[in-house]
């Protein structure tokens, strides 16, 4: 009896110090208060400009319930939206970015505490310089390409945008019928698939916050391109090319499959990369551009499938000794995994990407060839060998 006395009183003595540990948490989670008072004002403030925003510094007042330092403004003049930003409590900056052009804005700033009350607004003056999507669209550079329209772009700042190609359609509407992505520091792309008939093209900027530059315009008559016909496909093994090994073989490459098995070499046992292999595409041809097929499944980005390498070719008959007298260098490739992501790492984006065939574009200065070495200087696994599974060319055969 006196042992259950005792139970129960340590129970309860529990149980009592539960409830007022949590009554205590419960406190410690409110708000302190949940008074009317407006906190005090932001001060000191000091503003550095960068292209498309700018960073401000300020002194914060000193209420023991600040929360956050709130941003409004607008960063379109034509589309007065006003956009917000916070900053916690913790810092003393805040940066707004996302303006649409060069020029005097407004941005107002308040204090907020943990009762949700303002401040009194402090009006602060930025000059944002030009953002990246005017400078981007400054250097568009529009030329003729085969089955359409070329452009050339230079993003210094390596901004995220997107380079928007338009075009009419048969109801005579200008339509987007191309939209790069992207966050290089530079580089070409084109809008194919049309018939070789004088079209007017345009291209504008968009970036992120759904600003958008103005649209340039070129009339191009698109150059003749077509697939080139793989059937007429050969290996052409000269002395100094790469043998295949493990049943994978030179003419998988061009059967129309992109599944296993494609061409594979055997792993280098006594010199280094690169090495090289020859193949007839049966047709001179003036050649626009190429895809390239990994091996897929788990050896995305992986094991033997080529990440460097150089496309060689000619017009005439190899020099039958294999060395690379003859032959002119058309491009330098580089295989590129969308996401960025490490060895091993792959996301949907870069299997999609991959999946559907890595595309590489010819120099319109290249001269026409027939026979095409392939140089291969890394794999994906930095060793000594290299397989993928399809290859396709497209350019003119007339």
């Amino acid at each position: 009896m006196k042992k259950t006395k005792i139970a129960l009183t340590l129970r309860l003595a529990i149980g009592l110090a539960c409830l007022s540990s949590c009554t205590d948490l419960e406190d410690i989670r409110k708000p302190l208060g949940t008074d009317t008072v407006k906190p005090g004002m932001v001060s000191n403030v000091s503003v550095v400009n960068f292209a498309g925003g700018s960073t401000i510094t300020y002194t914060l007042p000193q209420d023991e319930d600040l929360e956050y330092v709130l941003a409004s403004y607008s960063i379109n003049k034509d589309v007065p939206n006003v956009r917000e930003t916070k900053a916690s409590h913790f810092n003393n900056k805040i940066t707004v970015e996302g303006f649409a052009d060069a020029g005097d804005f407004e941005v107002t700033l308040y204090s907020v505490d943990r009762s949700s009350n303002k401040s009194e607004p402090v009006v602060v003056k930025v000059a944002p310089q030009a953002p990246p999507l005017r400078t981007v669209y400054k250097s568009l550079q529009l030329g003729v390409d085969f089955g359409g329209l070329n452009v050339v772009y230079e993003n210094p700042s390596e901004a995220k945008l997107a380079i928007v190609v338009i075009t009419k359609d048969s109801n005579g509407d200008f339509v987007p019928v191309e939209t790069l992505y992207t966050q290089s520091k530079g580089g070409t792309f084109a809008a194919r698939g049309f018939d070789t008939l004088s079209r007017d093209f345009g291209v504008y900027v968009r970036d992120r916050w759904n600003n958008y530059s103005d649209t340039t315009f070129k009339n191009v008559t698109p150059l003749f391109e077509r697939e080139l016909d793989k059937t007429k496909f050969n290996e052409y093994r000269l002395p100094t090319d790469e043998e295949s090994g493990y049943g994978w073989r030179m003419p998988y490459l061009w059967d129309e499959r992109h599944t296993e098995p494609g061409f594979h070499t055997i792993p280098l046992s006594d010199r280094e990369m690169p090495i090289h292999f020859t193949f007839d595409l049966g047709v001179t041809a003036k050649l626009s551009r190429f895809r390239l097929w990994q091996r897929e499944g788990d050896w995305f980005y992986k094991h033997g499938n080529p990440r460097k390498w150089t496309m060689w070719g000619s017009e005439k008959l190899p020099n039958p000794d294999g060395s690379y007298t003859g032959w002119t260098k058309l491009m330098e490739c580089e295989s590129i995994k969308p996401s960025g992501s490490p060895y091993g790492v792959t996301t949907g984006d870069d299997i999609a990407y991959m999946s559907a065939g890595e595309e590489f574009v010819f120099p319109l200065s290249a001269p026409k060839v027939r026979y095409i070495r392939m140089q291969i200087f890394q794999n994906w696994s930095d060793t000594k060998f290299v397989h993928f599974t399809e290859i396709s060319f497209w350019g003119d055969t007339r």
